[in-house]
């Protein structure tokens, strides 16, 4: 299932309707009770488990943890760095409960016995400023603890919102987040990707409204996972065109379309900028190789892996985005672009669909920005290069970015450190591209080639060569529509 995914605002006013409604103090004990029950399923019953409790909101959250663990049996060592009085009502009325029941309460977490689970409860979403002092030496024990670490909401640290830690000190590092309500953009990219651990959510039970923003899953590419129709041939499944392949970049070309063969394109020819490239793939003997200035009608061109960036390579770049074929932009060709405003005049100008598929540094470049800018909030440099290209843009990394110019936007989940290699680009282009000719919707077939890029390496932390990436990513997509096809006839 597809989450939704909150911005600050629509974030607060949902906490504020629900406080209206329900109270804040019962909201607070729903996900306390909630993040109780998530760490039962993963300990031993009575086992010991030390909880950092700030003086917020997140503060009460995780003394309704501590209450509830509590009652349920198990050893419950409740931490309030600095021994400080909660600012939050809600958190101040737990913890008079805790200690009107005689459980004791520790100011420094270093006092506390070896526990088989740590809870960071310090600070949620209202945080807005490094830590420091107490917090800090809490936040500096909790990551040194040989447990399963586990946050409430949100690692103390982590700007939710866009991944980034706040200033220069150091993040809660978890093994598992839960989090409340709705999920957050920033869990799935930058810092938040190793901050965060697994993330699970717990909706506590209320309506949580629509929203321009959510979490890729297979429920967006639905159509993909059907089986093909037996009858059908391969003219059925388009015919894409990879331009690309200067001298001595003919390898990224050559990713390209091999993904998009293995993805599914019934045909894909390759058009070499060196006119002296090969003419066959030994590896990938289906693949057609064209010269330039064919007039074939393509489904879907891809200009920019290893296209290089002679006069010969941004003439073929002008010479595509005046044809009214769908287009994939990646590598060069943004850069490119990036450099000449009359391209990028031709490229908002353009009706037919059109998807640029950028890492930061591109991004940076097409929105004349510097890179550090792009990674402070990647949604928002996402959905203003968007607004500025007309196109659909894809921004490539951990968590990546897919916004439409209407600025709806979805963030991948999917993918480990392993994407980090050479030619992973030119691969999820090729992909996108491939699924895009057999006549699926724009976003389902970019949504679902971006997902099935990142699982591809889901499990694996060695060994990975981009050439290998469509190869698994086919495996999966040929298993999913396997149980599809099952599921449908019983």
């Amino acid at each position: 299932m597809s989450y939704t995914v909150l911005n600050p605002d629509e974030y607060q006013n949902l906490e504020h309707r629900l406080d209206s409604i329900l109270g804040e103090e019962r909201l607070v004990k729903r996900a306390g009770a909630a993040a109780a029950q998530e760490i039962r399923n993963r300990i031993p019953a009575g086992s010991t488990v030390t909880i950092l409790a700030g003086p917020g909101n997140n503060g009460g959250d995780a003394i309704a943890c501590a209450l509830t663990l509590k009652e349920k049996g198990f050893v419950v060592q409740l931490v309030i760095p600095g021994g400080r009085r909660p600012t939050s009502a809600t958190t101040l009325a737990l913890l008079n409960q805790w200690q009107e029941q005689g459980f004791r309460t520790f100011d420094d977490p270093y006092m506390t016995n070896k526990a088989c689970c740590v809870v960071d409860g310090l600070f949620g979403l209202g945080q807005t400023k490094p830590v420091k002092g107490d917090d800090l030496d809490a936040v500096l024990w909790f990551n040194e603890r040989q447990a399963l670490k586990v946050a409430l909401d949100v690692p103390t640290g982590l700007n939710a919102y866009t991944g980034q830690p706040f200033g220069s000190m150091p993040v809660i590092r978890a093994d598992l987040t839960i989090t409340f309500l709705a999920t957050k953009a920033g869990f799935y990219m930058e810092e938040g990707v190793d901050a965060c651990g697994e993330i699970v959510l717990k909706e506590l039970d209320v309506s949580v409204p629509l929203t321009t923003m959510s979490v890729v899953d297979t429920d967006e590419f639905t159509h993909v996972l059907h089986p093909r129709l037996n009858h059908s041939h391969k003219g059925h499944y388009g015919h894409v065109l990879v331009v690309g392949g200067s001298t001595g970049k003919v390898g990224a070309t050559l990713l390209a379309a091999r993904a998009a063969l293995r993805l599914g394109a019934g045909r894909v020819t390759v058009e070499f900028i060196d006119p002296n490239a090969l003419v066959f793939d030994p590896v990938q003997p289906e693949l057609m190789f064209s010269p330039e200035n064919q007039d074939e009608d393509y489904d879907v061109v891809i200009v920019g892996p290893g296209l290089g960036q002679s006069d010969k390579a941004k003439a073929r770049v002008a010479r595509a985005l005046e044809k009214a074929q769908k287009l994939v932009l990646d590598a060069d060709a943004l850069n490119i672009i990036a450099a000449d405003l009359a391209l990028q005049d031709a490229l908002l100008a353009r009706t037919t669909p059109t998807i640029l598929t950028p890492h930061e540094m591109e991004a940076a470049r097409l929105l004349r920005r510097d890179v550090k800018d792009v990674c402070v909030d990647r949604v928002a440099a996402a959905r203003e290069l968007a607004v500025q290209t007309g196109a659909v843009v894809v921004l490539k990394g951990p968590g990546t970015v897919t916004t439409l110019r209407s600025s709806r936007a979805w963030i991948n989940p999917t993918g480990n450190a392993m994407l980090a290699t050479a030619g992973s680009g030119d691969v999820l282009a090729g992909m996108i591209a491939g699924l895009f000719a057999q006549q699926f919707d724009i976003m389902e077939a970019t949504l679902a080639a971006i997902w099935l890029h990142g699982m591809a390496v889901e499990g694996r932390y060695a060994g990975v060569v981009a050439d290998e990436i469509a190869i698994h990513a086919a495996d999966i997509l040929e298993e999913m529509r396997w149980h599809h096809r099952c599921k449908t006839q019983g």
